[in-house]
């Protein structure tokens, strides 16, 4: 008889053995003997970008837990008006030090709402007490229940000067402009791409109308100039570096690029938490043995963010609302999506609908969200700017594929979606009105799906699976066969980046910090000691532990015991056992 805890170690070693058979690394992006993240760059210069500057205050700092300032109970009937007052009621608050007004706290029950509800000012949380807490949207038309809307922002034209590089690669973080400009280290600006018609005829997005079909238009150059939202970090001379990469290649023969500063009177810190929403509605069955829910004159949209930045929606779940558990707006940024949910959407299962986890906006992250018969589950818009991420995220009972979904949304990672349909990224030609290419420097990672379509724009433009695993990968899309985009480790994950978004984020926080007083051999009695760039477990008795980043994302959980190990990327955790919590540098 062989020992319990022998047989468990040598099931572990067996284990590690049959991975070193499969490739566990990537050629693009890798860890080097320091730990830190390696990139290779291509023939023009163009590597993997940075995705992680996204989410909530660029998911720099935890979502913070707002103090309550005003308790609201369910009144009989329509409850718009009076939560819609209770919102008025703290918006004329004065904003605090910390940038919030504060929360208000509704307590459990049911509050009918007939109408959309809208927060206009910054500094105003929506809380719930969980489940209890139902927001029911009761109206007979398609509307937002919950908005987040205010101000705008724009670009400020007198500022706008031309980026003078010759070629400026996918990844890059400085820019060249012409002299005379007045930036400075802290400004907000857009770094502007301008596409010309010879952009167009490369696509091949010049040949999409057709006699036959009048709604389907060409693209032309002016509508796909795209606004990316960033922060300067350094200033030299006319060399301007951002804080987030470029995410489109601005390359004159096909592009001009632009950097103006932003004036925005958008509002801020707000957010919607713990507290579940649904929708009334009517069914009309139809025929056959599936029965289908038509109507759509009914709640659409539980959470919208329109002019808004640095927000959030958490554990929220939605019921039946035609369209989305949240749509990010184009004029929204830094907002965080975490732990929601999306069930069972009620509106015909076609074009415009049940769009579960929409993001039109830049620099957007969401994450530990599940969906259940949704068509597009986690999706991009047209135009839309990147970074933005979806990371950890559930579909069940796909109708349609998750992805960028329509006109060259850039810059889109998404990483380990596990769901039971397609994941694509392709030219989707005359779909729609002449959707085109869907996206271009999209990322798969480490990602399961029942079919991964992944083709590539043709002069360098480029888009990538990694890890990901599906009984299909191909090129062969709904309407043509494009390039194959970079495929790396088919159906075997990047054991040694789990996730690509913690392994940059942990990166990039790391450098933030001051406090890197913790070794990396430092010993951490009867827990755990790091070594080689892994937390090894000493604990004797398994016990349950949890990893997260600096600002309190999830990175990983599982149980410890004696010899276990986890190997994480360069970075600074927190690593949760026994009831202790322990700062680790690897």
């Amino acid at each position: 008889m062989i020992p319990e805890k022998l047989l468990i170690y040598l099931l572990l070693f067996l284990l590690s053995l049959n991975h070193s058979f499969h490739a566990q690394t990537s050629s693009l992006v890798s860890l080097g003997q320091d730990g830190k993240l390696v990139y290779t760059a291509d023939e023009v210069g163009t590597v993997v970008p940075d995705f992680s500057g996204v989410g909530y205050k660029n998911s720099e700092v935890p979502i913070p837990v707002v103090p309550i300032v005003k308790i609201v109970t369910a009144i009989s009937g329509d409850n718009t008006a009076h939560i819609q007052s209770a919102i008025n009621e703290v918006a004329a608050f004065p904003l605090q030090a910390d940038g919030f007004r504060g929360a208000i706290l509704f307590k459990a029950g049911v509050y009918e709402i007939a109408s959309g509800i809208t927060v206009s000012a910054s500094g105003i949380v929506l809380r719930g007490e969980g489940p209890i807490t139902e927001f029911k949207a009761t109206g007979t038309s398609q509307y937002d229940l919950i908005r987040f809307n205010g101000g705008s922002v724009s670009i400020n034209s007198s500022s706008k000067k031309k980026i003078t590089d010759t070629f400026v690669p996918v990844g890059a973080k400085k820019v060249t402009v012409e002299s005379g400009h007045t930036f400075k280290t802290g400004d907000w600006v857009y770094l502007r791409r301008e596409p010309n018609d010879a952009w167009i005829t490369m696509l091949g997005m010049d040949l999409l109308a057709r006699p036959s079909n009048p709604d389907v238009v060409n693209w032309t150059p002016s509508s796909y100039s795209i606004n990316y939202e960033r922060q300067i970090l350094e200033v030299n001379g006319n060399q301007i570096t951002l804080d987030a990469p470029v995410m489109d290649i601005i390359d004159p023969v096909y592009a001009n690029g632009y950097v103006s500063k932003i004036t925005s009177t958008r509002i801020s810190n707000v957010g919607i938490e713990n507290m579940k929403m649904t929708s009334t509605f009517t069914t009309s069955w139809s025929s056959g043995t599936t029965n289908v829910a038509h109507d759509e004159e009914h709640g659409w949209i539980a959470v919208r963010f329109s002019a808004a930045r640095d927000g959030w929606a958490k554990k929220i779940t939605a019921y039946y609302f035609g369209y989305s558990c949240v749509n990010i707006g184009s004029s929204a940024s830094f907002i965080t999506v975490d732990s929601c949910a999306m069930y069972d959407p009620i509106s015909k299962i076609e074009g415009g609908r049940r769009y579960s986890f929409n993001v039109d906006g830049q620099r957007n992250l969401v994450q530990n969200c599940t969906t259940r018969n949704g068509r597009h589950d986690y999706v991009n818009g047209a135009r839309v700017p990147g970074p933005n991420i979806f990371y950890k995220c559930v579909a069940n009972s796909q109708k349609a594929d998750i992805g960028p979904h329509h006109r060259w949304a850039t810059g889109t990672l998404f990483d380990n979606i596990t769901g039971n349909g397609e994941m694509n990224v392709q030219d989707r030609q005359i779909s729609g009105t002449g959707h085109g290419w869907a996206g271009s420097q999209i990322m798969f990672w480490n990602s399961k799906l029942n079919k991964i379509i992944i083709q590539s724009p043709p002069s360098h433009h480029t888009n990538w699976a990694i890890g990901c695993t599906a009984p299909t990968i191909t090129n062969v899309g709904y309407y043509v066969t494009r390039t194959k985009g970079i495929v790396e480790s088919p159906n075997t994950a990047i054991t040694a980046i789990p996730s690509l978004f913690i392994a940059q984020l942990n990166e990039r926080l790391t450098g933030l910090q001051s406090n890197t007083s913790v070794s990396s051999t430092s010993v951490y009695e009867r827990f755990a000691y790091v070594a080689h760039g892994k937390i090894i477990f000493t604990t004797d008795i398994a016990s349950p532990y949890t990893v997260y980043a600096i600002n309190g994302y999830e990175v990983a959980e599982g149980m410890a015991a004696d010899g276990n190990s986890l190997s994480l990327a360069r970075g600074m955790y927190l690593l949760k056992i026994k009831n202790q919590t322990i700062k680790i540098l690897l």
